[in-house]
């Protein structure tokens, strides 16, 4: 007599989600484009319930601030979620870039369950940790200039150091020395480079300036980028 086949073990249990607020991913850069913060919550399904909601709402706070402050009109934030009836859990993921230096970035999320006559139930929030964006980008500063005259008559030789204090590597830029414009391919963070021209030579009295990437190709962390000396230096 053939034997009944083996009936199929029984599906696995649904585990429903903690209550939750998450930080997935936090990535820096010195391009606005690539500073990226993810965001997850989860939340189970409550005796009484039959949906559930969830709201992210992006939160910021500046070097320079004390308290944390609602980032409003943010794509995708400030908006109800609502999950699917029959579910033993809600989880959601919000995701934001472009975010703005030095500055760290959490979220809030609220929670809220309602049974099937659309009344609410039950409530709840939780914060993530935070995202801390630094700021990466190269900062050009001119540390000296310098000026000799010339064994030519009315020329004298300038002398600019410049350094890039900022966390990025720079470049190309310009470095303008009393008017004569001085091509810098790259600059490393950290690093300084000296650059020399010859020019005609500076009148007593007279302004002498020496402007770091003056045609602005470079996105710094600080844009003040001149130095000014009266001559004789």
């Amino acid at each position: 007599m053939a034997q009944d086949p083996t009936p199929p073990p029984p599906p696995p249990p649904v585990v429903a989600p903690p209550l939750s607020a998450e930080l997935e991913t936090c990535e820096t850069s010195a391009l606005p484009a690539q500073r990226v913060a993810s965001f997850v919550g989860s939340m189970p399904l409550r005796a009484g319930a039959a949906r559930m909601q969830m709201r992210f709402e992006l939160q910021r706070r500046r070097q320079s601030e004390r308290h944390w402050r609602h980032v409003r009109g943010v794509q995708g934030f400030d908006v109800w979620e609502t999950s699917l009836p029959g579910r033993a859990g809600f989880v959601f993921h919000k995701r934001v870039d472009g975010l703005q230096v030095p500055a760290s970035y959490r979220a809030q999320v609220r929670f809220r369950w309602f049974d099937e006559e659309g009344r609410r139930v039950a409530r709840g929030h939780r914060r993530t940790p935070a995202c801390v964006q630094p700021d990466l980008r190269p900062d050009l500063v001119v540390r000296s200039l310098r000026v000799a005259l010339d064994a030519r008559p009315a020329l004298a030789v300038y002398t600019v150091v410049v350094r890039n204090a900022g966390r990025s590597a720079a470049g190309p830029f310009t470095v303008s020395i009393a008017g004569v414009p001085v091509e810098v391919p790259e600059l490393a963070a950290g690093a300084a480079i000296e650059r020399t021209v010859v020019t005609a030579a500076c009148a007593r009295g007279s302004i002498i300036h020496a402007i770091v990437d003056a045609d602005q190709r470079v996105a710094e962390r600080d844009e003040h980028n001149a130095s000014r000396r009266s001559c004789p230096l």
